[in-house]
């Protein structure tokens, strides 16, 4: 009875240590990645593209790639509270908010700028994008200098240089506006060579600028200059297709996957108790 015990624990331990190489132990700085939730999303978010967190209203608000319709969502569940049209179909990429103001941007830089006002949407105006040609998924606003910045996915610009560098925009004219030197070198990055990101969330505890790089399973952590902080590989097993990212208020960190032939879904994972 010993030996047969004996033999079974052997094997046991042999398969946890099998398990444990084919999937490393994934951590993210003040994060608690093992009491991650994962929530299945409904089919009008198949191709979930971007998320947004309502702090006023505890809700989260989400675009897809195809259709001009922002979807409301509800914090407990990510099911579908109410969707609102505002514009044709098209390549919508990112959706952002202020207290009063909700943005929607399209891949070719366009962003396309309403108010809101939780059940509701009125005053819709496109701000139409000036820079050099690039396609885009994703951007923040900074919202006390009334400016966006959009961050290139793929530009020829970006490639020559081997760079990621933001452009900075008026909020309401859509110009642009001068700014530092903030870039990301991809030469300094040390599991990619080359960078599409494809989210931007910034952290509303320590202003950190979050990225998500789809293609690369990347996720990015930056200051403000955009030197990076920290580089994490993201599990292709539970990140299959990361299109969005987003905090709530306590900042915890909620990444969205498009559905990539699984099932659309949302990570949620709570930020470490000090």
């Amino acid at each position: 009875m010993k030996k047969l015990f004996l033999s079974i624990l052997i094997i046991a331990c042999g398969i946890t240590a099998c398990s444990s190489q084919r999937e490393p132990a994934f951590e993210i700085r003040g994060y608690d990645y093992s009491k991650r939730t994962v929530f299945e999303l409904e089919k009008p978010l198949q191709e979930i593209s971007g998320l947004a967190y309502d702090k006023q209203r505890d809700e989260f608000l989400a675009v897809n790639d195809e259709q001009g319709n922002v979807f409301v969502l509800n914090s407990k569940t990510f099911n579908i509270k109410r969707k609102l049209h505002f514009g044709e179909k098209g390549d919508y990429e990112e959706v952002q908010l202020t207290d009063s103001m909700l943005y929607v941007l399209h891949s070719d830089g366009n962003v396309f700028k309403m108010k809101y006002n939780g059940d509701s949407i009125s005053e819709i105006l496109m701000i139409e994008y000036k820079g050099s040609k690039a396609e885009f998924e994703s951007f923040y606003i900074l919202q006390d200098k009334n400016q966006l910045a959009l961050i290139p996915k793929n530009s020829k610009l970006g490639f020559s240089n081997k760079e990621t560098k933001s452009h900075k925009q008026d909020a309401s004219t859509g110009m642009p506006v001068k700014h530092g030197n903030e870039r990301i070198d991809w030469n300094k990055l040390s599991g990619v060579s080359v960078l599409h990101p494809s989210a931007v969330a910034i952290h509303p505890l320590t202003k950190e600028i979050y990225i998500v790089a789809s293609i690369e399973k990347l996720l990015l952590v930056l200051d403000e200059q955009y030197n990076v902080l920290a580089e994490y590989a993201l599990p292709a097993s539970t990140f299959q297709q990361p299109e969005g990212i987003t905090f709530d208020k306590e900042g915890n960190l909620y990444i969205s996957n498009e559905a990539n032939g699984t099932k659309p879904t949302i990570i949620q994972i709570p930020i470490q108790k000090k």
